[in-house]
């Protein structure tokens, strides 16, 4: 190897490493980006809650549900409700699942709980809420997509689970990106309810 060759492979391989170190500082003190108001929640999911002038109310939408019946807009307004979007191929789903099963169960004299089943086959579907023993219906798959829509950007198809609180007017008051926990849930369900119109 020539003696300019062999001073280029040492200038490549000094700014290979110069540029390595500047990435490894970078990432080790870059700004936590979380939108304000927001807090981490399990597993890194990211927990808001809203103030009642930020909240995204509901376009109108007219869906079916697994178990066969209609759902609409007005269905989801009058009482706190609980929208969790998830598919059987999810896993964060699956971990989540026994918690909102427990708190659907310990809440159901006063919110409502409704899922939307999302990229999954209905019999795919129905298996899942029959090894879980979910107690509340879910939006068809074939449907998911005219009800995420009527959300507003606050649901989406690619964020998997995610988990919305509705106030008793339809609008969203708090919602989770992630997986959920009963408590962290329940807590924000009680912080909705306190806040909704009798």
């Amino acid at each position: 190897m020539s003696a300019s060759a062999a001073r280029t492979r040492g200038i490549l391989a000094g700014v290979f490493g110069c540029t390595l170190v500047i990435l490894l500082v970078l990432v080790m003190f870059w700004p936590d980006r979380s939108p304000e108001g927001a807090s981490g929640g399990p597993e890194g999911g990211v927990v808001q809650l809203y103030d009642a002038q930020d909240r995204v109310e509901l376009e109108p939408f007219s869906v079916r549900t697994l178990g066969g019946a209609q759902l609409d807009r007005d269905d989801l307004i009058g009482t706190v409700t609980v929208v969790n979007v998830w598919g059987s191929w999810c896993g964060p789903c699956r971990a989540e699942a026994p918690d909102l099963v427990a708190a659907a169960s310990a809440a159901r004299e006063r919110v409502r709980f409704v899922g939307i089943n999302v990229r999954d086959s209905p019999d795919a579907a129905r298996a899942f809420e029959r090894k879980f023993e979910v107690p509340y219906d879910s939006v068809h798959p074939d449907d998911s997509g005219e009800a995420i829509l009527a959300f507003n950007g606050a649901l989406t198809a690619a964020a998997v689970p995610t988990t919305v609180v509705l106030d008793a007017e339809g609008a969203v008051a708090a919602r989770v990106v992630g997986p959920v926990d009963r408590s962290t849930l329940e807590g924000l369900i009680d912080e909705v309810v306190a806040t909704s119109p009798r």
